[in-house]
């Protein structure tokens, strides 16, 4: 309904027949006048968010939970334009209240160690964990004052190494203390919180300083948003401040976009699964990834034609799927009223392997560029303009990105033991090396190709090399240790004809 191109002048009814004209209107549908003011009335906004929803509810890869959450939320927003911010911080508070923690193994955990709190574990699990993110909530309220007002200093000027090293000390606390003993269920819950948190609070304290001061509810809203799917946040309440629709004409058109991207993130997610799954693995029988690298390193048939085309679609699914992921969120976010840019933009198209990493998974590169790449480039070899992108780099594509994963798995040291829990990284440590030599060579060595070099020299050679680049990489991007790494080397040895 919406895609029905609502311009001034007449036009030939024949144009309702052809795709190529419908798909032109569709696009430009945000651009076009009649269409913006038809979308501020109450009915357009009214399908504008059934649409959305609709389209989002056909997306498996969003919870039935999470997305009555989203629905709800949408809904009181529109409904309460003049309250909005007001909305958008109490769901996204609601929904911190309610799933605090990373994943459903946490909240297991959880409700065997609670009845261990003493008396306070007289209360059910569930209630526990409410009253356990009203605490943490005044944790991270007490961190914003402090950030506003400076009273601990270190604290203030270097809150996020703080919050490091607190949870460092806390997650050595899981793994020395005996878990019968008190400090451990104090310790644990605390490391559950903040590693499931981690880079939103730190968001919320970057925005702290910058201007147009939020007030604390706001920024409380931000620990968990409502639209939090993963834990990596879609930058922070300063980042999106900047994109946040003004008037009802603008809201119109980031609500217009939001809904294109929903439909798109449907047909690459419906695309994936019908092409690979449907077509590509359950009809012509190509195996699955990780079922033929398992079976290459017992000493099953390693024909390197299979082995290539198995890694190949596993890309290409691996693109789709997260495009799809990205792509929904991001969304949601603009249908809240922040016309962000896009997660994920064409990266298949890239030339370099810089280009594809920073197009492929957008915020989480500016995840590491914030947390990582931009501090220790301000402060290291400042003389040394090449020497400080190189190491700039390392900083946020190796150590940024291991120590992520490391952050967001801090709860299973206590579980797993310290020794087991460091073998699952293995893999993942390769595959981040791997990649920060691939982007400084990309940044500082590769040379840049032009349309003159020709068709195959401009068009094809690049991407060929950035995208074999990744589809090999991908092998060693693990981080749970199901498979050892000795067995991903041998399929990526196998790949090369050496058994």
């Amino acid at each position: 309904m919406t895609a029905v191109d609502l311009q001034t002048r007449p036009e030939s009814p024949a144009r309702w027949f052809n795709p190529l004209a419908l798909r032109q209107s569709w696009l430009s549908m945000d651009k076009n006048d009649r269409v913006v003011e038809w979308a501020q009335s109450k009915l357009g906004i009214a399908v504008l968010h059934g649409a959305f929803l609709l389209a989002l509810a056909t997306l498996p890869v969003i919870r039935a939970k999470h997305m009555a959450l989203i629905a709800m939320t949408l809904v009181l927003a529109a409904l309460l334009p003049g309250r909005r911010g007001m909305v958008l911080a109490g769901m996204g508070i609601l929904f911190f209240l309610l799933r605090p923690f990373r994943s459903e193994f946490h909240y297991t955990n959880f409700g065997e160690i609670w009845p261990e709190i003493g008396v306070l574990g007289a209360m059910n699990a569930q209630a526990g964990l409410m009253a356990c993110s009203l605490v943490f909530f005044g944790l991270v309220l007490l961190l914003i004052e402090n950030h506003r007002r400076k009273a601990v200093s270190v604290l203030a000027e270097r809150p996020i190494l703080s919050l490091l090293i607190a949870g460092t000390a806390l997650t050595a606390l899981t793994v020395l203390v005996p878990r019968d003993h008190g400090l451990f269920t104090v310790a644990w819950i605390l490391v559950a919180y903040l590693s499931s948190s981690f880079f939103f609070i730190g968001y919320i304290l970057m925005a702290v300083r910058q201007k147009g001061r939020m007030d604390n509810t706001t920024l409380l809203g931000y620990v968990r948003p409502f639209w939090a799917n993963t834990v990596v946040p879609i930058k922070g309440p300063g980042y999106l401040a900047k994109f946040e629709a003004k008037d009802a004409a603008a809201l119109a058109v980031t609500r217009l976009k939001g809904l294109k991207l929903a439909v798109w993130a449907v047909i690459l997610f419906w695309t994936g699964e019908i092409v690979f799954n449907q077509v590509v693995h359950s009809t012509l029988g190509l195996p699955h990834f990780e079922a033929h690298l398992k079976a290459v390193a017992v000493g099953g048939p390693a024909s390197v034609a299979l082995g290539w085309a198995v890694v190949a679609i596993y890309f290409l699914e691996r693109v789709l799927v997260f495009g799809a992921v990205i792509h929904a969120l991001v969304a949601v976010v603009r249908m809240a009223g922040f016309a962000i840019p896009r997660g994920m933009v064409k990266p298949l198209g890239s030339r370099t392997i810089s280009e594809y990493w920073g197009k492929y998974l957008f915020y989480f590169k500016e995840l590491l560029s914030d947390f990582f790449f931009f501090p220790t480039f301000q402060r290291c070899f400042k003389k040394h303009p090449r020497l400080r992108i190189a190491f700039a780099t390392f900083m946020a594509a190796f150590v940024g990105n291991i120590l992520f994963d490391v952050i967001c798995d801090a709860p299973v040291f206590a579980i797993d033991g310290f020794a087991a829990t460091i073998d699952n990284f293995y893999s993942y440590t390769v595959y981040a090396g791997g990649l920060t030599v691939g982007i400084i060579w990309s940044q500082l060595f590769q040379g840049k190709v032009r349309p003159e070099d020709g068709f195959l020299r401009y068009q094809v050679l690049p991407r060929v090399i950035v995208l074999g680049f990744f589809a090999l990489l991908q092998i060693f991007d693990d981080s749970s240790g199901v498979i050892p790494l000795g067995d991903r080397f041998a399929f990526f040895a196998s790949l090369f004809g050496v058994n």
